[in-house]
């Protein structure tokens, strides 16, 4: 039971971190009120926390906070990794990027130290988040499509239920790609309605309708957000916001006044409730607009206010540098990484040489011995090939020191020198025994092969038996 209810919440909190409901709220709690093993615990903390990330960040952090706290006394790394997700989600969802980014940092720096794929690829994704919450498109499709990789690499189809497409598709929306950007977004949607997850089929269905509104098609974007509700509304008040926010928009422009409001409030009181930073800014900008157009000064300044403290929240200089920091030292640690793995590439070839080489002198070495007992070859040839085996295999051994050698020495010329002479003359005794036994012993052996195979013969010609 311990073992299965491990994977479960496993599954949960790092292969479906985010398509959550009410009901798994409800179950997760209850399985944590009667778990007493450690490790399971920390699980179901980390995972019930994600599920409060995108309505209620502040007890997301605290749960993710007592997870982290738990695994780290017990020092169950897996759980450490599902607890900083979860704490970076909520982090991202109050708008507080260089925290959020941090938490997925030391995720991903942790999940490759203990081999973890799957707290990899999920670290990934999340970090993409974070740069298209900064409009870093490019950035944002490159970590995506490097986790979406390592996830059909470890065959774990359902890690984001959909959720990687639809982070492509809104970095594709971010560029202004549309067309890439709806396809991308139908695909989550499909994989979503697929995997019965509601979390991305609201979010595929309200980034749609942010597509078709920004290509003039409003009366298909206004039926995407409203399709989007139901769905937004199991959980994902993020997305939620970004509905009626939509929609608003989409009554502004069309002059109906009291829907812009009825929707733009909507927004507001979820954005300002949930403490969504980021939302809280753009929702009041649009209700300050609309109270200015109104000729209503004192609303139109109230809103203002309140966009104009979340933008300076969100754009402080401290952030951006914060944020600029840990983007600078990610990819110096990502082209450590590289580097790493070139040099194992590198390695790995000649490892792969130096066994064929190897290989090679072993053939030649049998193929030597087994011929000079054979009458077919003279004896320049044993001469010649058995110095040249000789030759070849001194030249190997010292192909095969060179890089300890220069290792030890630190490159040093004159260092190299001194221990090759001395190297050198530790094997020339050496060679020259060798060399005389190749060409003495073996010569004098093949000769007498050599003898006695012609005795044999003209005893066979004269009927006289050998002596």
């Amino acid at each position: 039971m311990k073992k299965i209810l491990l994977l479960l919440v496993a599954f949960f909190c790092l292969a479906n971190s985010y398509g959550q409901t009410n009901l798994l709220k409800d179950s997760l709690t209850t399985l944590l009120k009667k778990e007493r093993q450690d490790t399971s615990r920390a699980l179901l903390l980390a995972a019930l926390s994600r599920t409060y990330a995108l309505n209620k960040p502040d007890t997301a952090i605290t749960l993710a906070l007592e997870a982290l706290s738990l695994s780290q006394r017990i020092a169950f790394a897996k759980g450490e990794v599902a607890s900083l997700s979860g704490i970076g989600n909520a982090y991202r969802a109050i708008g507080n990027l260089p925290k959020a980014m941090g938490a997925y940092l030391q995720a991903l720096k942790l999940s490759e130290k203990i081999s973890h794929s799957g707290g990899i690829g999920l670290s990934l994704h999340d970090i993409g988040t974070i740069y298209i919450a900064q409009g870093e498109y490019h950035k944002a499709i490159y970590y995506l499509l490097k986790s979406q990789k390592l996830h059909k690499e470890i065959n774990k189809y359902l890690v984001t239920n959909g959720m990687s497409e639809v982070r492509l598709g809104n970095s594709y929306f971010g560029l202004k790609q549309y067309d890439t950007a709806r396809v991308y977004t139908q695909q989550a949607y499909e994989k979503a309605r697929k995997l019965n997850n509601p979390f991305a089929t609201g979010v595929a269905l309200t980034l749609m309708g942010d597509i078709y509104t920004e290509t003039g098609q409003r009366k298909l974007a206004l039926e995407y957000y409203r399709l989007s509700i139901p769905y937004n509304k199991l959980g994902n008040e993020l997305s939620l916001t970004d509905t009626f926010l939509g929609i608003a928009k989409l009554f502004a422009n069309e002059g109906q006044m009291d829907s812009t409001l009825f929707y733009a409030n909507q927004a507001f009181e979820i954005s300002r409730g949930a403490g969504f930073t980021l939302k809280m800014r753009d929702v009041s900008s649009l209700l300050s607009s609309f109270y200015e157009n109104r000729g209503n000064t004192d609303r139109a300044l109230f809103y203002l206010k309140i966009a104009s403290a979340a933008k300076d929240s969100l754009s402080s200089q401290q952030r951006i540098n914060q944020l600029k920091s840990l983007d600078f030292d990610e990819k110096l640690r990502q082209q450590e990484i590289a580097m790493t793995e070139l040099k194992t590439e590198e390695d790995k070839r000649h490892n792969l040489q130096f066994a064929a080489l190897a290989i090679g002198l072993i053939t030649f070495i049998i193929l030597f011995f087994a011929l000079s007992r054979s009458i077919i070859v003279k004896t320049k040839f044993i001469e010649f090939f058995g110095i040249l085996g000789l030759l070849a295999v001194f030249e190997f051994i010292n192909l095969f020191i060179h890089p300890y050698l220069a290792h030890a020495t630190n490159d040093s010329p004159v260092l190299m020198l001194l221990v090759l002479i001395v190297i050198g003359g530790l094997l020339v005794p050496l060679h020259h025994k060798l060399e005389k036994w190749i060409t003495k012993i073996m010569v004098e052996k093949n000769k007498k092969i050599r003898l006695d195979a012609a005795r044999k013969t003209i005893a066979n010609l004269e009927g006289a038996p050998v002596t």
